[in-house]
């Protein structure tokens, strides 16, 4: 709880409001443009594709009437997610530009903390291909059950919180642990304050709007597990 306390001080003191307006405000836009188009495109592909399916069993199916509701609403969900998930790595990435201003504010605020020797960029890019491979692999597997419902958004949406709490953990403990205390991270199972933390942000994250308001906030609370957990650090000013 004291991290909780730490973590939402830090993230409505006016230096990290100001800087959450940056990928807050692209984001939302972004959110409103591809609500208006990209939902529209999403939606009317999706029912061509069910009902004009070279495949006579899809095609049977979708002679039912419930099956076109269903269809619909399944269209409708998908559509959803995708715009959902688009604008929620938009806000990711465009606040992996400011974590490093980020964690230097939390770091010169509570803990004066000066890492030995810098994470190579090379090696976090390195790590993260890896990550996104894997995440594609299983986006592959998970797009072969597509057509079931309820299960295909389950395996959707385990496939994207593995791509959000690597890259969510990677850009951060990069920039909070030097890098022989990174190695070391990177090399043992996380802890499972970590998992917990990055699963309840994913959540949050699917909230429209919610979720793209808070990601300095994920930031905030990740450098301050790092330093207290991993490095061993006590806070020096509340």
């Amino acid at each position: 709880m004291s991290i909780l306390r730490l973590s939402l001080g830090d993230f409505f003191s006016k230096q990290c409001l100001k800087l959450n307006l940056i990928p807050f405000a692209v984001s939302f836009i972004a959110f409103v443009l591809m609500c208006v188009f990209l939902y529209e495109f999403l939606f009317d592909y999706f029912i061509s594709f069910v009902s004009t399916s070279s495949f006579s069993f899809i095609s049977w199916l979708y002679s039912f009437a419930f099956i076109q509701i269903l269809s619909d609403i399944l269209s409708f969900f998908l559509a959803l997610f995708v715009i959902t998930i688009l604008s929620l790595f938009l806000a990711l990435l465009l606040t992996a530009f400011l974590s490093p201003f980020i964690v230097a504010f939390v770091n010169s605020k509570h803990y004066q903390y000066e890492p030995k020797e810098a994470v190579s960029n090379f090696k976090v890019i390195g790590i993260f291909l890896v990550v996104f491979l894997k995440f594609f692999l299983a986006l592959m597997l998970c797009l072969l059950f597509i057509f079931v419902p309820f299960l295909n958004i389950l395996l959707l949406h385990i496939a994207f919180y593995y791509l959000f709490h690597k890259s969510l953990i990677l850009d951060v403990s990069s920039i909070v642990l030097d890098k022989q205390n990174f190695l070391a991270f990177y090399s043992k199972t996380k802890p499972l304050e970590f998992k917990f933390s990055t699963l309840c942000f994913y959540i949050l994250s699917l909230v429209p709007f919610f979720g793209l308001f808070l990601q300095s906030f994920f930031v905030i609370f990740l450098a301050h597990l790092l330093y207290q957990r991993i490095l061993g650090l006590e806070c020096k000013k509340g």
